[in-house]
């Protein structure tokens, strides 16, 4: 049967999207794709695969060992400094929904802020930036699982990387917890890179001073723990990665009281934080050159997925 002109025309444009879908790879945090991206073939079997696109992982859990990543490296074929900056926090009533003041839940919509800051200034910086989030696998245990895995394949697969995410504390103590305000968790159960953990110190030390506030500065996490090395020293997130590469760290920008008070809302945080952002995203920066010189492209000099 012949086809009518409008026909041929449908058909044509359908043609047009999906060369297009194929021609153009999906667009990073950055604005352009990712390099090209590879779970690497470790020729075993994975009882788990989840995420979809560049943020796929594949991995064994049993439960036996919390601090113990068994994930197959995700390889990113990029001579650029990796930044990873994982969203974390849920909705209310959901998993993890984080810090709350005056009976507001501020986790998710500051994880948000701080993942969109620090973005917009590593890409500028020449980062290649994964944003993860716990939504992209499952809002619950399970999600988290792969979530956490997802970041330690990317640290078994690649050396210039680092991953923070930049979140509020709570103002309540609590035994992991017992001076709460900003700091440095790092890993308690694989050795650290205090080199790496000093050039951020001394780059976000300034916002400190400025606004006033005490900085705790690097500690090991302490879940069950805060003696350094023991088995009880950790928080999955950070050691799951750390097995890989100690340049993962939960930083507390502050409590999130003292953002509301001093900013006028976590929305204002924005702004106010805006120091600690640039200070941080530098401090990132001068460590990736540190390691791979030749890779870093101050101020925007070659953008990146």
């Amino acid at each position: 049967m012949d086809k009518s002109p409008w026909s041929v025309a449908i058909l044509c444009f359908a043609g047009l999207l999906s060369l297009s879908a194929a021609a153009y790879p999906e667009q990073s945090v950055c604005g352009t794709p990712l390099p090209p991206i590879k779970i690497a073939d470790e020729r075993r079997e994975w009882t788990f695969r989840k995420g979809e696109g560049d943020y796929k992982v594949k991995f064994n859990y049993t439960g036996e060992n919390w601090t113990h990543a068994d994930v197959a490296a995700i390889e990113v074929d990029t001579p650029k400094p990796i930044a990873v900056l994982p969203m974390q926090y849920t909705k209310p009533g959901r998993m993890m929904p984080g810090a709350s003041v005056g009976g507001q839940s501020i986790g998710q919509q500051w994880n948000l802020i701080t993942q969109a800051e620090l973005a917009k200034r590593l890409c500028k910086l020449g980062f290649v930036v994964f944003t993860p989030s716990i939504s992209d696998y499952g809002e619950n245990l399970d999600g988290y699982q792969a979530f956490e895995h997802f970041i330690a394949g990317l640290h078994k697969g690649n050396g210039n990387i680092q991953t923070v995410l930049l979140t509020a504390d709570a103002h309540n103590p609590n035994a992991q917890n017992p001076l709460p305000g900003a700091q440095m968790l790092v890993t308690g159960t694989n050795p650290r890179n205090q080199a790496w953990e000093a050039v951020i110190q001394r780059n976000v030390e300034p916002f400190y001073r400025q606004v006033g506030l005490g900085n705790r500065g690097a500690r090991v996490r302490g879940g069950h723990s805060d003696v350094e090395g023991s088995s009880a020293a950790w928080h999955p997130l950070i050691e799951r990665a750390a097995e890989y590469g100690p340049t993962v760290t939960i930083m507390e920008a502050a409590r999130a009281i003292d953002i509301i008070e001093q900013a006028g809302s976590i929305e204002a945080g924005r702004q106010w934080a805006a120091p600690l952002f640039d200070g941080l995203a530098e401090a990132m920066w001068e460590y990736a050159c540190q390691s791979e010189r030749a890779a870093c492209h101050h101020n925007g000099d070659d953008e990146n997925g």
